[in-house]
């Protein structure tokens, strides 16, 4: 490389440090009519396509703050969605956790959130759950997120059916010989005393089992192949026996339980007792979108925010910190919370308030997620190696939640040089003050990377040896 070349990358690298330098030192944000006046922002590009921001606004009664925690993902190959959960449905684990397990796994967690409500009592979540495209846990009618393999997403209600042909034959009004097919009220859920079929699988508790109290029929059965996948496949299965009077019946690795409780619909309590042991019974899940049929991952969410680019009428008003997830016209995704019950840091917003702030950014569907204790942020920043919790969680630690959405990316270092990521040692300075600016080496992977030299220099004011000296004009 010439002198040239070498003097003309250096003014590129500088330039480029002179502006990360302006947006690491408080930026104001763009005023928000939904969570007050504009105070601070702190934004930075963490991954390929993937933004973080932290915006802190006063109240719009001017007696406190309000700060926001907030990613814009455009779907791109390098960083993909993924929803987690316990080794079962109702083990619950911190957002931080989860991030140090997914990291041993050889994944760089891009950023994370807590999902779905989910009962206190038991850990298990209100609505649906999807991973590596099985079925598992059943949506109840209630809202959620789908994540495709490509990164993109859908936001609406799935109305997942299943249903389940038993694997024999009936007569019906014409004395014709016809399948016993029969529609799956749930699968991995509280089973319901005047409610219908339920499946349960290995991974619905800890225990490994159906979790009933009341007596039922519950019927074994082995799982030959295929599994509850959202597009249709079928899951095959043998029975292998049917249980009467049954309550809280083991669920082996590899099986499955129908339970149908004695107080259900004759309909449907006869059609199980019914089945021959050794039947063929085939399961299938069918959602009433074919938007819903390629997606590999999922999680519920109980309420809707945004619908078609306007607030939803009629919700909660209660403030709160808060969890939600929103998406643009061109399928950008916000991964969005706001800090709440912690004066003088941020005093939480309504959902009708974390609606208009999703418009403001641009969102035009928007769900809410759990929120309260449970809301959790964390992000890798791009000089470090591992996910740490970038917001205050209200109850002073974090809550352990049933389920999770993360954004991942591979953690091998290309050991190409793309940037300079500058930070310093305070978001606020004194005109004509001292601060310690340092930058560190990005490679195309957004791994951090060692020893590559740089030089720094200033739109205004001066910089020697690391430390800027603000001009005494002040400024941003």
């Amino acid at each position: 490389m010439n002198d040239n070349m070498k003097n003309y990358l250096r003014r590129i690298f500088s330039c480029t440090l002179a502006l990360s330098l302006l947006c690491a030192l408080a930026v104001p944000a763009a005023a928000s009519a939904a969570l007050g006046e504009d105070l601070t922002q702190r934004d930075a590009l963490v991954h390929r396509e993937t933004r973080l921001s932290s915006n802190v606004f006063w109240s719009s009664a001017y007696n406190d703050l309000r700060t926001e925690n907030l990613v814009t993902y455009t779907p791109n190959a390098a960083v993909t969605p993924m929803v987690t959960y316990g080794g079962t449905l109702t083990a619950c684990n911190t957002v931080s956790s989860t991030a140090q397990a997914l990291e041993s796994q050889g994944y760089r967690v891009v950023a994370g959130l807590n999902g779905d409500f989910y009962n206190v009592n038991n850990g298990l979540p209100i609505g649906m759950v999807a991973a590596d495209g099985e079925l598992k846990s059943s949506d109840g009618g209630y809202w959620a997120i789908g994540f495709r393999q490509d990164g993109t997403a859908v936001l609406g209600k799935p109305s997942l059916k299943v249903s389940a042909d038993l694997g024999y034959e009936l007569l019906d009004d014409g004395d014709f010989p016809a399948r016993v097919v029969r529609q799956i009220t749930a699968v991995n859920k509280a089973r319901v005393s005047t409610g219908g079929m339920y499946l349960y699988t290995y991974e619905f508790n800890a225990k490994h089992t159906t979790g009933t109290t009341e007596p039922g029929v519950d019927v074994v059965c082995t799982i030959q192949s295929g599994s509850l996948a959202l597009n249709g496949s079928p899951l095959l299965l043998t029975v292998d026996s049917v249980l009467t009077n049954a309550a809280g019946t083991a669920v082996p690795q590899g099986k499955v339980v129908l339970s149908v409780n004695n107080q259900a619909d004759a309909y449907v309590l006869n059609a199980v007792k019914n089945i021959p042991v050794g039947a063929a019974v085939t399961i299938t899940a069918a959602p009433a979108s074919p938007e819903w049929t390629d997606v590999r991952y999922a999680v519920g969410a109980l309420y809707a925010l945004v619908q078609n680019g306007a607030v939803v009428s009629g919700l909660p008003t209660d403030v709160n910190p808060r969890t939600a997830v929103g998406q643009m016209a061109d399928g950008t995704l916000v991964f969005y919370t706001v800090d709440g019950r912690k004066p003088g840091y941020s005093v939480g917003a309504s959902m009708t308030q974390v609606a208009q702030r999703l418009i403001e950014l641009g969102c035009v569907a928007a769900l809410c997620l759990d929120g309260g204790g449970s809301t959790t942020f964390t992000a890798t920043a791009p000089d470090a190696t591992s996910a740490k919790t970038v917001n205050r969680p209200s109850g002073g630690s974090e809550r352990a939640v049933s389920n999770q959405i993360f954004l991942v990316a591979s953690s091998q270092s290309s050991g190409q040089l793309s940037h300079f990521y500058v930070s310093t040692d305070n978001s606020y300075v004194l005109a004509g003050s001292k601060v310690n600016v340092t930058a560190a080496a990005v490679d195309t992977n957004y791994i951090p990377m060692g020893g590559r030299s740089y030089t720094l220099s200033a739109s205004a004011g001066q910089v020697e040896n690391g430390v800027l000296t603000t001009p005494q004009s002040g400024g941003e």
